[in-house]
């Protein structure tokens, strides 16, 4: 019986050991990261979409992992490498306790010190953490270790033409400044944890697509995402839930805006202090959308299409789309940003409605009886000449699947 199970074992190993990493089994080794035409991410030749955690100790990684990031940022300490191979993900850490690794085949990118933008006093009087020129020489020194490994950084919201603490003048002296110190470009705005306001829930989608026109045509652009409630910024009692919905709803916003990388904020200081506080429902949403991301990330980070699309919801709701061709298909990636009647003026902990409709895409060239794939949804839409329609309920989005 023994001598039975040895050759199947065998083969086994053997075909595990060839078999090309996935989410589950863990990434491969690096040997170069490199920025495609897309702004995307290549690792070794390959695109790839870093889904990040933030700040977490080695001890969370396997089940940050196992809910589908790949990248630990920020954490990790002088193993910050080796920490993230033992978990099956890659590391983007501060150069100073990790300078002598700047080959590690598991490391991915640097990253500065956090939100260098962060404004402290009152008009006129406005003053920032760390001014462009310190991170600029920072910037230098990495450099100048040798390192082929690109450079993050992460600003507040500031750098937006709403909610500001800094003027326009201010705005466009420090941010094109501090854009000559990175390679990688980042925000983190949190509207439901960070400040109460579901009327904010667009404003990392709207960042996105102000920071790639500020990062230039050749920068990756990443957002950091809310999953939680338990701000240190105002009474808990008064605090919103961060629902599924709202981190989901977040995630496709940058996705569609032409983010290549996003990641998750998970910390809680109240009731009690939490490095990972997302609740068992957040988990398992995360768990879900970090799986759907990673198997579409090739159409996600594929070239945009030049056919002429247009996408309108009923009563002229908000919405977005991106469009891209890989594999042979056209992928469109859309989205309902509605946020109900006076969605976005509302005040602080105040609720909003968001509204569903019937979305019409327009689509030159599209032949009558063309089947259209809903991914993920176990359905079709048969086209009609020149365009298909399809339900948006509130906050939703679809992704379709067609021969272009």
């Amino acid at each position: 019986m023994l001598r039975t199970l040895i050759w199947p074992v065998a083969v086994l190993l053997v075909c595990i050991a060839v078999l090309p990493c996935t989410a589950e089994a863990g990434v491969e080794a690096i040997r170069t990261v490199e920025v495609g035409r897309n702004r995307e991410f290549l690792v070794n030749g390959k695109p790839f979409l870093p889904i990040m955690s933030w700040a977490q100790s080695p001890r969370t990684y396997p089940k940050l992992q196992a809910l589908g990031m790949n990248t630990f940022c920020g954490g990790g300490g002088g193993q910050a490498c080796e920490s993230a191979k033992a978990a099956g993900g890659y590391a983007v850490t501060g150069f100073g306790r990790n300078e002598g690794t700047t080959g590690h085949p598991y490391l991915l990118a640097w990253i500065h010190g956090d939100e260098p933008d962060m404004p402290s006093g009152r008009a006129p009087n406005v003053t920032t953490r760390t001014e462009p020129e310190e991170v600029v020489a920072a910037y230098g020194r990495i450099k100048a270790a040798g390192t082929a490994r690109p450079v993050f950084v992460t600003f507040t919201g500031h750098f937006l033409d709403m909610g500001s603490k800094y003027d326009k003048a201010a705005r466009e002296r420090l941010y094109p400044a501090y854009m000559k110190a990175c390679d990688v470009a980042g925000f983190d705005i949190y509207p439901i944890y960070g400040s109460g306001h579901a009327s904010h829930l667009n404003w990392p989608a709207y960042g996105t697509a102000q920071l790639r026109k500020l990062a230039g045509p050749n920068r990756p652009i990443y957002a950091w995402i809310e999953t939680s409630k338990g701000s240190k910024w105002m009474t808990y009692e008064k605090q919103p839930d961060v629902l599924p919905k709202h981190t989901r709803f977040e995630v496709w916003g940058v996705l569609i805006e032409g983010a290549t990388a996003y990641g998750y904020f998970t910390h809680a200081w109240r009731p009690e202090f939490k490095e990972f506080a997302p609740t068992a429902e957040m988990q398992a949403e995360l768990k879900r959308l970090n799986g759907q991301v990673t198997r579409l990330s090739g159409a996600i980070l594929a070239t945009p299409t030049n056919k002429d699309i247009t996408m309108k919801l009923a009563g002229d709701l908000k919405c977005h789309f991106k469009a891209t061709e890989y594999d042979g298909h056209l992928y469109v990636f859309a989205q309902n940003q509605d946020l109900g009647p006076g969605g976005e003026e509302k005040g602080q902990f105040e609720p909003v409605s968001p509204r569903g409709a019937a979305a019409t895409f327009t689509m030159a060239g599209l032949k009558a009886g063309t089947s259209i794939e809903v991914v993920d949804e176990g359905r079709t839409i048969t086209a009609q000449t020149g365009q298909f329609t399809d339900e948006f309920g509130p906050l939703a989005e679809h992704i379709y699947k067609l021969r272009p």
